[in-house]
């Protein structure tokens, strides 16, 4: 019995969504315990819930707020019922986690049974290793002989073995695709205009502060189209340049219509300023969904993912660069948007499909 805990499944943007998709991956393939944290009065992610519930177990817990420490703290608590109620849980799967609190309270809730505690993280080692004493908290938890750390690219896990040589870490497969025949591959319209969208999380440090004004002065450029909704309240204060840009939509989009938004552009914009670029993409992956080719910076991952598959173009990081740039992009229907689009499928077969369901419940049991 595994139980995969997503504490939190409540918070803004995707984390149910994603969750919903790797149910879907091993859905008769084990028995699961989905544990997720809930907000009361949240109907966004109720949706999302009810699907989990056709794909597996689903027990919840209640938080006041989304954050990742209340999520940890009373996702911990929660595992301890279960593990009361249930004597043949032996695995569990954090997909994000408070790491730190985990680390400090994991042995006052695990039981001695346990074979597999794996928590995914998203980030470098160098905000939590800071301090000293930190360090060594995280060294004792990660040498414990159940803990394995996931990581989500090959650049982050390099970084985090060179902190902790002696501990479990490993790169977690991305679940991000479903299978090829659940694939959303729209077929694109050709255009003599070039068509570029930024979706998802509105935040500052998606290079919108100089893209809006780019495009605003140089409309002949191409369309932009900017889809989503603001992360936090003050970043519409931020980004107030967005108040009557004609591509601009503010709403949170579920998924069905973020594909929808995707399939409609020529490219797919992933400028990201200020921005741990060993860290995967999720845009990629929604790329890759619906037949669309990145734009991106020749950094980290995103960068690596171009140069070894051609689902993109890398962009000029000198932003005076950027309008010659979008003119010289292939417009679509061109052989070379053609061939861009021969990237974007070899990206595509390479993260989903049956490998890729393989590599997971190997990473999750091994």
């Amino acid at each position: 019995m595994i139980v995969i805990v997503q504490p939190w499944f409540s918070a803004f943007g995707h984390p149910a969504q994603s969750l919903v998709n790797l149910a879907r991956l091993v859905v008769g393939q084990k028995e699961i315990f989905y544990l997720i944290s809930v907000i009361s009065g949240n109907t966004s992610i109720e949706e999302a819930k009810d699907k989990l519930k056709l794909l597996g177990k689903v027990v919840d817990f209640s938080v006041n707020t989304p954050s990742i420490r209340e999520g940890t703290l009373k996702a911990l608590s929660s595992l301890k019922k279960l593990f009361t109620s249930d004597k043949s849980i032996d695995s569990v799967l954090f997909l994000d986690a408070h790491l730190v609190l985990l680390a400090a309270l994991w042995p006052f809730y695990a039981k001695k049974r346990i074979r597999r505690l794996g928590v995914v993280y998203l980030k470098g080692p160098e905000r939590v290793t800071q301090y000293r004493a930190i360090k060594y908290l995280l060294s004792m938890f990660l040498k414990r002989k159940e803990v394995v750390l996931f990581l989500r690219t090959e650049e982050l896990v390099a970084d985090w073995k060179e902190v902790f040589p002696q501990a479990n870490i490993k790169c977690f497969p991305s679940v991000e695709l479903h299978f090829d025949d659940e694939l959303v591959v729209v077929q694109q319209v050709p255009s003599n205009i070039i068509r570029l969208g930024v979706l998802g999380q509105i935040r500052p440090g998606k290079s919108l502060e100089w893209l809006v004004p780019l495009f605003r002065e140089h409309r002949s450029m191409g369309k932009l189209r900017i889809a989503g909704a603001f992360s936090q309240p003050t970043d519409h204060e931020l980004l107030s340049l967005l108040d009557g840009f004609e591509g601009f939509q503010d709403k949170f989009l579920n998924e069905e219509e973020l594909l929808s938004v995707a399939s409609e552009q020529d490219y797919l914009l992933m400028l990201y300023d200020n921005w741990d670029h060993r860290m995967e993409g999720a845009l990629m992956f929604l790329a890759a969904r619906v037949n669309r080719p990145v734009i991106v910076y020749d950094k980290g991952w995103c960068g690596r993912m171009v140069r070894t598959y051609s689902n993109g173009v890398l962009a000029p990081s000198d932003h005076g660069q950027f309008s010659a740039f979008v003119k010289r992009l292939p417009y679509s229907g061109s052989d070379e948007y053609m061939k861009l689009l021969e990237g974007v499928s070899a990206f595509r077969q390479a993260h989903s499909g049956d490998s890729i369901r393989i590599s997971f419940l190997d990473a999750i049991e091994a």
